[in-house]
């Protein structure tokens, strides 16, 4: 066989591998559905994992995607993944926390004092597989993956915030979570929970003077035209799981499960990078629209108060066990 014909072979044998690869998975549409719009903190990763599933499928598996919260609030997909009404859904950690308590552990405030630590927990395959059970055992949903921005950093229209004593006095908005309003409260403050899609809103209004999300949320969002200060605080990094139906989940095929565990993994991954980038980008264009930045200078204070509430949460997250797990794949205990 000379060397044209035998390229050709190979090319040929490389193609119908490909077809036949192709050929195993049947033809599917899902449905996704995250609050916030294309390009944004979870709409771009739900995209690279769709762009991975239908390269690798040969275009078998298609997506309709509701983005911007056209399908209602963050507790609202995850209803609707339990009832499979979409089978996919990103939203911020919190709001699964009512629906499978044992997800708390991520938010559990300063639980991540340096972000690199997160990395390392959210990398752990045992832990992630043990905790993906627990929370499919309670809520009927399943994270395949977990995503990561930024810090969820203050921002407000009234005051730099140099110290804990600067938030008396002023109304945070802070997302509906039991673990959120009770780490504010910690602090020595009442917040006001609103849902996100109301958080803009409440602000412009004057219902609310601050709230606290990444950087990239608040560029995405526009605060700037509702907000001028910016704190830098390292009690949450903002984390939100890649969430799937249970009941869909296990009724694909061994091959189509895998790939989407591989692609929800890619692009968890993935983002985890660009969302590195983004919240440098988002830092600096929110300072271009006239917000100001600064650090506290107490925050050893705020950590103290903030992780007195963890022995609250012990049961809820399935036992001291689980947290002092956690802390030791850190290299915290």
């Amino acid at each position: 066989m000379n060397s044209i014909k035998l390229c050709f072979f190979l090319v040929t044998l490389v193609l119908w591998g490909a077809s036949a690869h192709a050929a195993e998975y049947e033809k599917m549409n899902v449905r996704m559905a995250c609050s916030t719009p294309p390009g944004a903190i979870q709409a771009a990763p739900l995209d690279k994992l769709a762009e991975i599933v239908e390269r690798e499928s040969g275009g078998k598996i298609t997506f309709e995607k509701f983005y911007g919260g056209v399908l209602g609030d963050e507790q609202s997909t995850v209803k609707q993944l339990r009832s499979d009404s979409i089978q996919i859904g990103v939203m911020a950690a919190g709001n699964l926390t009512p629906f499978a308590p044992s997800s708390t552990l991520v938010i559990m405030p300063y639980l991540f004092p340096q972000k690199e630590m997160a990395r390392k927990f959210f990398s752990d395959k045992n832990m992630m597989d043990n905790l993906a059970d627990r929370i499919a055992g309670q809520s009927r949903t399943r994270p395949l993956a977990w995503l990561m921005s930024g810090y969820r950093v203050l921002t407000n229209s009234r005051r730099p915030i140099r110290k804990l004593e600067d938030m008396q006095g002023l109304k945070w908005r802070v997302p509906p979570v039991e673990l959120q309003l009770n780490t504010f409260r910690a602090w020595g403050v009442e917040p006001h929970p609103l849902s996100w899609i109301e958080t803009f809103n409440g602000l412009q209004q004057g219902v609310i003077d601050g709230q606290e999300n990444p950087n990239d949320l608040n560029r995405d969002t526009k605060f700037w035209e509702v907000q001028k200060y910016i704190t830098n605080v390292h009690y949450m990094v903002w984390v939100a799981p890649i969430l799937v139906s249970e009941r869909w989940y296990r009724k694909l095929s061994p091959d189509v499960r895998e790939l989407f565990d591989r692609a929800a993994r890619e692009a968890a991954l993935w983002m985890w990078d660009w969302a590195e980038e983004q919240d440098k980008k988002a830092l600096q264009e929110c300072l271009a629209h006239g917000m100001l930045v600064n650090d506290l200078e107490d925050e050893d204070i705020w950590i103290k108060k903030a992780r007195s509430i963890w022995p609250r949460y012990y049961d809820v997250i399935g036992g001291k066990a689980v947290l002092d797990d956690a802390l030791a794949i850190m290299g915290q205990n």
